[in-house]
């Protein structure tokens, strides 16, 4: 229903936005080496590119009436949920937030819970259309 969608797009802001507050302010900040702060910095671009170009190529997130196989989709079945999570690690990992990160996997779970969701009902949707599409790509 469009209510129910409208929630849970704002739930979903309403973490983004706590999460790039949360981790810099983090209670137990630990200093890492540069280089592992680049890494996480990294992550959360390509996670940050994953998300947004999923998001574009869909063109939205509801009302989409066939399986997705050409572009992201071609590699990844699912780019925006691994762009969230990589996101999640990368922004976390930048700021030396392990606090944060332990709360993340909260965000990771649900995450990985929706997937699951997903997955089911693309199965019964597209059947061995979608079977076939899976074994092409990964997550």
């Amino acid at each position: 229903s469009k209510i129910l969608f409208i929630i849970v797009v704002l739930g979903m802001c309403l973490f983004w936005v706590d999460w790039f507050i949360m981790c810099p302010q983090d209670p137990l900040h630990i200093v890492l080496p540069s280089f592992v702060r680049w890494i996480g910095l990294g992550l959360f671009v390509i996670g940050w590119g994953l998300a947004s170009g999923a998001l574009i190529q869909l063109r939205g997130v509801e009302n989409i009436d066939h399986l997705v196989t050409t572009g992201l989709f071609s590699k990844l079945h699912h780019p925006m949920y691994l762009g969230f999570i990589l996101w999640i690690f990368g922004w976390a990992i930048y700021h030396g937030a392990p606090v944060s990160l332990i709360a993340g996997f909260a965000g990771i779970g649900n995450i990985l819970y929706w997937r699951h969701l997903e997955e089911e009902h693309l199965r019964k949707a597209y059947g061995e259309q979608y079977i076939a599409y899976r074994q092409k790509s990964w997550f």
